[in-house]
């Protein structure tokens, strides 16, 4: 199984679970969306001129309503997807997926989280060991970060075991729901959309992905 295999299944469970009327306060989803794409040019514009951006590609968007409207109706989160499988052990960093992770703030997306998702094959304390090392960055630094860390327990059905931010075993639509709870608090948002500029590159953002303004 691949990373791409991994989103894309994802992706589709949650198409599945939001027509079945699960997923409350999701609105739209995307899934391997490239920000670097003419498309984007407004938003690259002010540090490539005339120049093709570094491929940027978000692997999930997720779109939530936003129940408390801090800035408006829509909550915009982006999702980094890491997937570590038996043999990627010892060759991937357990900080995989982080810089890519800061980079999106710089776009105006309201949440920010890094998923690691490991294979069934990996062993329980191996796990422990990558995340909890993560753990120690994203709260030592305060990163505004959800960090979500399971392992794939049944391959057909996605049903999945926890290890953070708490130990649990669910069901994927479970921990989709997890991304709204966590970004819908104030202290959890983007720290950089504080700046006219990123809530302008927001605005942007918004249009390109057909969200009411």
């Amino acid at each position: 199984m691949s990373e791409r295999s991994i989103v894309n299944r994802v992706y589709e469970s949650i198409l599945r679970n939001k027509e079945a009327g699960r997923h409350y306060w999701l609105r739209k989803a995307y899934k391997h969306k490239n920000l670097s794409t003419k498309e984007f040019q407004q938003i690259w514009s002010e540090w490539w001129r005339g120049i093709a951006p570094p491929r940027v590609e978000a692997d999930l968007i997720l779109i939530f309503e936003d129940p408390i409207k801090l800035i408006d109706e829509a909550l915009i989160g982006c999702v980094e997807v890491e997937y570590f499988s038996g043999k990627d052990i010892g060759k991937k960093n357990f900080y995989e997926g982080l810089q890519q992770t800061l980079a999106f703030s710089v776009f105006g997306f309201d949440g920010l989280s890094l998923w690691h998702i490991f294979a069934k094959d990996v062993k329980d304390e191996t796990i422990k060991n990558y995340s909890d090392a993560m753990e120690e960055l994203v709260r030592g630094f305060k990163l505004s970060i959800f960090y979500l860390v399971t392992k794939i327990l049944d391959d057909d059905e996605l049903t999945l075991k926890c290890f953070k931010p708490c130990q649990l075993e669910k069901s994927i639509d479970y921990f989709i729901d997890s991304f709204q709870s966590y970004w819908v608090m104030e202290g959890n948002r983007n720290p950089v959309l504080k700046d006219s500029k990123i809530k302008d590159r927001r605005k942007v953002i918004k249009t390109l992905l057909k969200i009411p303004v």
